[in-house]
């Protein structure tokens, strides 16, 4: 395995909660899979899901492709362990100009996963500079308790519900600058954001969530892919593998996930804790 992270940078991500830049693919095979996006937007715009922020890589075999890439995978694997599973994904896309951003929120609000060994990797499919709305980072909040996110449902909000941490203090901020092929890693509970894009390009990433075989979801079965390794634990049901762009079946497969996410019965982490004291 390349050393993609140095021991640096990793113990620097177990204090900070993230680590980037992250060269994970060329400028050219970063081109690539934006061209594959974009075949995608043309193509079958009007078969799309509502949103491709719950496991979407279930529809585009170059997803699954990309989100296995050896070098992204050596540095997942240097936060834990040779055992990876591929839990979940995301495509964002900001245009030019657009007014969308993502208010202050942390990724396990929504989830359930003991221990929480999880990290998300955001890969730049084009340059996510602070003139785009690249991510940003809260160093530390990992390492606290699930934050109370009170849900907005704002039409600019790209997150699902619009979720998001009140009165969320600033102070040391980083601005996780990527250029196309390189990737932000973070733990699941740090806390992150993004403003608006406002310049004329197209700031588009795409996020795997991975975590080893032995954490368990804990709000019921729940499907991942093994991407590596072995899993000796069986807490995950098996994602299918697509075989082709936007297969009917794996599409029906998605939006039954989606209805579920976009349930507004779903409480976050912290609420089911209130509700358990």
């Amino acid at each position: 395995m390349a050393e993609i992270l140095s021991d640096e940078l990793v113990a620097g991500a177990r204090r900070d909660g993230f680590v980037f830049p992250v060269p994970v693919l060329s400028p050219d095979r970063a081109r690539y899979y934006l061209d594959r996006f974009e075949e995608f937007e043309r193509d079958h715009a009007e078969r799309a899901p509502r949103r491709l922020m719950v496991k979407p890589h279930v529809l585009f075999p170059w997803m699954v492709e990309l989100g296995t890439t050896p070098a992204l995978l050596d540095a997942i694997e240097r936060l834990i362990g040779p055992d990876i599973l591929l839990t979940s994904s995301a495509v964002w896309v900001k245009d030019g100009n657009d007014p969308s951003f993502t208010t202050w929120h942390q990724d396990s609000a929504y989830f359930g996963y003991e221990p929480l060994e999880v990290w998300g990797a955001w890969i730049g499919l084009t340059d996510s500079l602070i003139r785009h709305g690249c991510l940003r980072y809260k160093p530390g909040s990992h390492l606290r308790d699930e934050m109370d996110h009170t849900e907005t449902w704002a039409a600019d909000n790209l997150l699902a519900r619009g979720q998001m941490i009140p009165e969320f203090d600033e102070t040391g901020v980083v601005d996780a600058e990527v250029r196309a092929g390189e990737a932000t890693i973070h733990h699941f509970r740090t806390a992150h954001s993004s403003k608006p894009n406002t310049t004329e390009e197209r700031r588009i990433g795409v996020l795997f969530v991975y975590c080893p075989p032995h954490v368990r979801p804990s709000l019921g079965r729940f499907p991942a892919m093994l991407v590596r390794g072995e899993d000796r634990h069986g807490h995950f049901d098996r994602d299918p593998v697509p075989d082709r762009v936007m297969d009917p079946a794996m599409l029906d497969y998605l939006n039954t996930f989606l209805d579920g996410y976009f349930d507004p019965a779903l409480r976050s982490e912290a609420e089911r804790r209130a509700a358990e004291a």
